[in-house]
């Protein structure tokens, strides 16, 4: 049985529904933009519904092919519908349309960023002279970043591990792992202290990560 809107979930006033409905889309195709292809497979959808589905409410009438086949037209018309609704632009329906196809109003408003909640994991390649690759994923392992998330941010500290966060240089806020950052010469040899955190798309941010340290490769 149909259990989502606009859809009775009752058959009987499903049935109730579709002889509505059809008629009225027909009757103000031009307003509504409901093609003429539309109109015509509507129809035929409709006739269909009305062969099987009478027969399928009788006890003597019903047998297990007719129920298959009013189950087929009742799928295959409420697919149409919904397809017709959907090119129904929001601003030409009116509240007696609303109340007849039983269509909610389009939300226009976005969802807001969720503030993330989860700490990202660095790791750091030293492999070439005088550069850090800092590749970084989710705490959970998953290489997507959390929803809502715009990149990550880097920040860090060279020689001395940071206490506070106010100790630490802002590097950047890298949108894909990894990133990669090159250092002066006179810092070889010395550890970088790395502190990672998501920033989501309205700039919030989330929990610290762990540190990490790397030694820059002289």
């Amino acid at each position: 049985m149909p259990n989502s809107k606009p859809f009775p979930s009752k058959e009987a006033d499903l049935n109730t529904y579709f002889q509505a409905v059809v008629a009225y889309l027909i009757l103000n195709n031009a307003r509504l933009l409901v093609s003429t292809a539309n109109q015509a497979l509507l129809t035929a959808q409709l006739t269909a519904w009305n062969a099987v589905y009478p027969d399928s409410q009788n006890t003597n009438t019903r047998t297990k092919s007719i129920v298959q086949n009013k189950d087929i037209a009742k799928e295959t018309l409420m697919s149409t519908l919904r397809l017709v609704y959907a090119d129904i632009p929001n601003s030409v329906l009116t509240v007696e349309d609303r109340n007849t196809l039983n269509v909610a109003e389009r939300s226009t408003a976005r969802t807001p960023a969720p503030v993330p909640t989860t700490k990202p994991i660095g790791q750091i390649d030293t492999s070439m002279r005088l550069e850090h690759t800092i590749s970084f994923t989710d705490q959970d392992g998953s290489a997507a970043k959390p929803d809502g998330v715009r990149g990550c941010q880097i920040w860090f500290k060279i020689g001395e591990p940071a206490i506070d966060p106010s100790e630490l240089a802002y590097m950047t806020t890298d949108t894909a792992s990894p990133f990669t950052y090159q250092f002066n010469g006179v810092n070889a040899g010395k550890t970088v202290y790395y502190w990672l955190r998501w920033e989501n798309t309205r700039g919030e941010t989330g929990p610290w990560s762990d540190v990490v340290m790397a030694t820059i490769t002289g």
